[in-house]
């Protein structure tokens, strides 16, 4: 049960970064024209990432989106929606990223397992 880890992953009683998928979920069938993806983020204020790491605040950040290891979006808010994915079985990656570009320590990220098909969109 992938999907009961990932909930459990963002309740960090330490004030350190976490981040939870919340849709699509685990083995869900999606349409991705757009693909919606909504995430829970505590502890990080998301921002728009900088370019000088000299002005980034402490505990702000952003979230970097994968499919199958290819990077398909980086956004500052809990929903994005994500145009043309192609229809496919995908392994879903959200990770927390400092304002700065560089990896919130300690690391945070959740994946899950998702198909993108055509015949989802018209639900």
């Amino acid at each position: 049960m992938r999907g009961v880890f990932l909930i459990f992953a963002a309740c960090d009683p330490s004030g350190a970064p976490t981040i939870a998928l919340l849709q699509p979920v685990d083995g869900a069938t999606v349409c991705g024209a757009p693909l919606v993806i909504e995430v829970q983020v505590d502890n990080l204020d998301l921002v728009a990432p900088v370019d000088d790491p000299a002005t980034a605040s402490p505990g702000t950040g952003h979230v970097d989106v994968t499919l199958n290891g290819q990077d398909v979006a980086m956004f500052w808010a809990e929903t994005i929606e994500v145009p043309g994915v192609e229809a496919g079985e995908y392994q879903l990656k959200a990770e927390l990223s400092n304002a700065d570009h560089t990896p919130v320590d300690p690391y945070a990220g959740a994946f899950v397992y998702i198909t993108v098909t055509e015949a989802a969109c018209s639900r």
